[in-house]
């Protein structure tokens, strides 16, 4: 918290001022605290960070415009398997530390003091925000203007094309909020991209690619693979007293799934309740949509039955799918 305290005032986030008159909104802040793992999962720090309650602003007083342009994952995919598995250049990640504390805000913000870090002098002081604050709504799109400008600077052109993607000669740029992915073909191409970023931000250099968005990069015989292995462990954890023995496919050869076989009674419905099935639907989903393409088909058949899937005694079709899906090649 000391540390996080230490930043607000290096970057100069707000300025202690006497409270606006009480028809304008001073937005509440909280401490949320985080435990940073590494690629394998381990805890390896404890992490505060203060937040502002942005869910009280008001549209029009304290903030207008909030779409943030981000990468799409399958672009991600598409850019490694491409340059780096087909072309063989080299990849290099770094990550901005406190990324929202450069952005500069356009509108008028107050917030209270932080919680346990009260002005002594000033007690009855509100912080008037010159930069951008984690859970405001228009940090992310501030935070965006502010890189994509020093990237324009720095010689980089933006992809019309494509959100979150910049160029410059043979050294490509994926950003994704505060997590940036540098493709080059050299590694002096790539070391100079980090130097430049390295005088306009404070970075933490990761260097290959590991994890991003809670996806493994693993590299292997010159061609990277991704994995989601400690997500699906996780999830396999948290649902398995649901599950059965572990299934060799999706979905059984030959099955055939309707809406005929739902539940029509409420206390049909009602024994439903008991089991996660929307939970684990998304889960798959998410899982699909990143990693693992060949389950898609079964996770959007199944998706259909999300609103009454039927239960355990009259129906366990439906809930034993899941299952099956579930445990499909899970390590």
């Amino acid at each position: 918290m000391d540390a996080e305290m230490h930043n607000m005032k290096t970057r100069k986030v707000w300025s202690l001022v006497p409270a606006p008159p009480k028809e304008v909104k001073v937005v509440g802040c909280r401490w949320v605290y985080n435990l940073k793992k590494n690629n394998e999962g381990k805890a390896v720090r404890y992490k505060a960070r203060l937040v502002a309650q942005g869910f009280s602003q008001r549209k029009g007083e304290n903030y207008e415009e909030t779409f943030s342009p981000v990468i799409n994952f399958s672009l991600i995919r598409l850019f490694f398997a491409i340059f780096v598995n087909l072309l063989q250049w080299l990849h290099w990640q770094v990550d901005v530390n406190c990324a929202y504390l450069y952005a500069k805000l356009d509108e008028m913000v107050y917030m209270r003091q932080p919680p346990g870090y009260k002005s002594k002098k000033y007690p009855d002081y509100v912080c008037k925000l010159d930069r951008a604050l984690y859970g405001l709504k228009q940090s992310g799109r501030q935070w965006f203007t502010e890189i994509s400008s020093v990237l324009e600077k720095l010689g980089f052109t933006k992809l019309k094309w494509a959100n979150g993607v910049f160029l410059k000669n043979k050294v490509i740029l994926l950003l994704y909020v505060d997590d940036i992915v540098i493709l080059g073909k050299t590694n002096e191409e790539i070391q100079m991209t980090v130097k430049l970023l390295a005088n306009n931000f404070d970075l933490k250099i990761i260097g290959k690619t590991r994890t991003l968005l809670g996806i493994q990069f693993i590299e292997e015989n010159n061609k990277v693979y991704l994995s989601q292995e400690h997500y699906i462990t996780e999830v396999y954890n948290r649902y398995k007293k649901f599950l059965p023995p572990i299934s060799s496919l999706p979905i059984s050869k030959g099955s055939v799934y309707s809406k005929l076989q739902c539940p029509t009674t409420d206390e049909e419905t009602k024994e439903m309740e008991r089991y996660p099935y929307r939970s684990v639907i998304g889960c798959l989903a998410f899982i699909a949509s990143r990693t693992r393409p060949d389950i898609n088909y079964a996770v959007n058949l199944f998706s259909q039955f999300q609103s009454n899937p039927g239960g355990i005694f009259t129906n366990p079709t439906l809930i034993e799918l899941v299952q099956e899906i579930t445990q499909y090649h899970w390590p």
